[in-house]
Formats: C-alpha cells, sequence, structure tokens
C-alpha cells in the first residue's frame, strides 16, 4: 500500500463467520465494498470465516472473494487490521502484507476522536473456561503447526472441515450466557493502562456497559455476529462511537 487514507471513519467488524455456499457472501461484500467511500481503517474482530487456516494454497471461494475485497481497499489506502479468533489460525502469518496490514492474537490499540481503544477477539476473556484455553494453546503451539505442514494439502482441508465441525460442540455451557462479570473484570485491567473504551467480538451479542474504574469511567462494546445482525461499530473523528446497520 503506497499511501494511508486519513479522516474517514475508524469501523469495528464483528464475528462474521462466512462458510463455503454461503448466501451472506454476495451482501457482505458488497458491505466491504461500499466502506471504501468513508472508512481509514477496518478492524476484523476474529472468525471472520467458520474456519480459517492460513495459507494461500489451502484458500476455498468464498475466502479468496473475501480477500481480493480486502486487497482492493488497502490499494485505496484502507488500513485494515485483524484480531485473530477462535476460529483462526495463523492468519498473519500469511496475509499481512496482502490483504491486511498487520494481525494479532492478543489484541491491538487505535486511537480516533479522542478516544483510546482496546481491541481483541474476547476468546480469553472467560478465565473459568479453562478446557478451552487448554485446547488454544496446544492447537496454536509450534510442534504442532510443525506436523500440520507435513500432512497433504487435502489432509489439511479435511482436517479444517472436521475442527469446524467439533468447535461447534464444544463448551456449549460456557456459550448460553454471557459472562458480564469475567467481562468486566477484564475491561477493567485495560481501563487502567489508560483505554477509555474496550471492544470485544466472539459472545455474537451486541453489548454497550458503561463502567468507572477508580473514578475513570470507560464503555465496553461487545460486536454482534456479522451474518445475524448487520450490525457494526464505527467511530467518528468527532468523537461519536456507536452501532450501526450496515446497510445503512
Amino acid at each position: 500500500m503506497s499511501f494511508r487514507r486519513t479522516g474517514g471513519d475508524l469501523v469495528f467488524i464483528g464475528d462474521v463467520h462466512i462458510d463455503r455456499d454461503d448466501p451472506s457472501l454476495s451482501d457482505f461484500l458488497k458491505f466491504l465494498e461500499g466502506l471504501s467511500r468513508r472508512t481509514s481503517r477496518i478492524v476484523f474482530l476474529g472468525d471472520l470465516f467458520n474456519i480459517w487456516i492460513g495459507g494461500r494454497r489451502m484458500e476455498q471461494p468464498h475466502q479468496t472473494a473475501v480477500l481480493e475485497v480486502l486487497t482492493e481497499l488497502r490499494s485505496q489506502g484502507v488500513v485494515v487490521r485483524y484480531l485473530e479468533g477462535n476460529r483462526d489460525y495463523r492468519v498473519g502469518h500469511n496475509y499481512a502484507g496482502t490483504a491486511i496490514d498487520d494481525a494479532s492474537d492478543e489484541g491491538l490499540v487505535e486511537q480516533e476522536g479522542g478516544h483510546s481503544f482496546f481491541v481483541t477477539h474476547g476468546d480469553l476473556v472467560n478465565v473459568a473456561d479453562r478446557q478451552y484455553r487448554m485446547w488454544r494453546r496446544f492447537s496454536r503451539s509450534a510442534p504442532v503447526w510443525a506436523l500440520v505442514r507435513l500432512l497433504p494439502e487435502r489432509r489439511r482441508v479435511a482436517m479444517a472441515e472436521s475442527l469446524e465441525k467439533r468447535m461447534r460442540q464444544t463448551n456449549l455451557a460456557y456459550k448460553q450466557a454471557f459472562p458480564e462479570a469475567q467481562v468486566r473484570a477484564y475491561a477493567a485491567s485495560r481501563f487502567r493502562e489508560g483505554h477509555d473504551i474496550v471492544v470485544l467480538g466472539h459472545f455474537h451479542v451486541e453489548k454497550d456497559l458503561s463502567a468507572e474504574i477508580e473514578g475513570v469511567e470507560g464503555r465496553i462494546l461487545v460486536l454482534p455476529e456479522w451474518r445475524e445482525s448487520r450490525r457494526h461499530l464505527v467511530a467518528r473523528v468527532d468523537g461519536t462511537v456507536e452501532f450501526v446497520d450496515s446497510d445503512d
């Protein structure tokens, strides 16, 4: 990307979960293309696809379609940043500098309109979900990926599809209720670092929670799943931060 656009909106997009033969794909592509007119930065909060194992040789057609639009947005000066979610593997390693500018599996910071945002996917917020946290460390470890690279390409694709199906059924008890106490405790540590807004995805519900830590007021914004809600979060230069309909 030869230049970076300034003065446009900062846009946050939650879990999209685009899948193969997804009827929502066309609408999502149109939404992304429309962002080019008014946006300077886009932050994806992870789980853009139902499963995304980074690597061009493993791309499916629905993924290629989205990634081509993101690459075009970057050529127009839009910064595209990515938070790796629980269904993302080695995205930054394979796509930073092409479809996205950078990626993190922990969190990133953005500044807009006088606000400091700490942004993360949210899958590590609930410290009580020990089973998932152990799986996350194991599945992203260097020895596991050394073995994955030895598999034939077809086996890797089959493995990804099997993994996605299993993840739908894991830890259902932790997916039935929004863990507000854990979210507030997590956000408190970020407020103490100097951020006044914490942005999360992962939980598939829209939340705008006020918080006060040690006399400092803050907000906790949880993004809904895009495919079902068609909603996203916008931060503007004038300091306005609000959820909006993606069709507007």
